[in-house]
């Protein structure tokens, strides 16, 4: 088993949500783990971890 910890993009705290480079990392991050074969994923409720989780499991 190997698992992945991958932290959220560049964030926006006060809106809860991802910056403008904070969306670009998890675009990046999105392409790099879309190649592996993952099974599961375990994410903060928090806006800006959704926001990057949401951008891989759209891949």
């Amino acid at each position: 088993m190997r698992i992945i910890i991958v932290r959220h993009g560049d964030p926006n705290y006060e809106l809860d949500t991802l910056t403008k480079t904070g969306w670009r990392e998890a675009e990046l991050a999105a392409e790099y783990l879309a190649k592996l074969r993952i099974k599961a994923f375990y994410v903060s409720p928090l806006g800006r971890a959704q926001d990057t989780a949401g951008c891989t499991l759209k891949k």
